[in-house]
């Protein structure tokens, strides 16, 4: 397993530095707080900023010393919502919410902020979407991919970088 571990963090290490000298900017990094009662009234959610991460498709990479991967979660623009009465769906309203509370924490209008992500933990055969498949790294690029299915890291990480370079084009 610590040889999987150390393989994971030289990785990340050499992905973020190839990102860096690419000059790609990284994107914020976000925490959920929820609500809180105060003596007057109730601290309403907000999103705070715990730092910067690149978007890997299902994995975020720390853009702060030492570099390492995430497990991605959700991701939204930060909004201030319309004064809208109504809402065509209970998902859209809550969708809205998150975005306000992105605004709320101190995220500038329209920042793309990454949330809810996981911590890679312990790497065996079981776990996603890092995973071990006969001693190799590997990265389930779907939540319902098989072990069989994952890309090994090293070509995964390569094939995200090559995109976001071909984007920044």
């Amino acid at each position: 397993m610590g040889e999987a571990q150390n393989h994971l963090r030289a990785v990340a290490a050499a992905t973020a530095t190839q990102l860096r000298a690419g000059g790609v900017a990284p994107e914020a990094l976000g925490e959920f707080v929820a609500p809180r009662r105060r003596l007057l009234g109730t601290r309403p959610a907000r999103i705070e900023q715990v730092g910067e991460v690149w978007r890997l498709g299902v994995l975020l990479l720390r853009a702060s010393e030492p570099a390492e991967f995430l497990g991605a979660g959700p991701s939204l623009r930060a909004h201030e919502p319309p004064p809208i009465l109504g809402y065509t769906s209970e998902s859209a309203r809550e969708r809205d919410e998150l975005r306000h509370a992105a605004i709320r924490g101190g995220f500038a209008e329209g920042t793309v902020v990454h949330y809810a992500s996981t911590p890679l933990g312990v790497i065996d055969e079981a776990s996603n979407p890092v995973s071990l498949r006969h001693g190799a790294v590997v990265v389930r690029w779907a939540a319902a991919c098989s072990l069989q299915q994952a890309t090994e890291l090293e070509s995964y990480v390569r094939e995200r970088v090559d995109l976001i370079a071909t984007a920044r084009m």
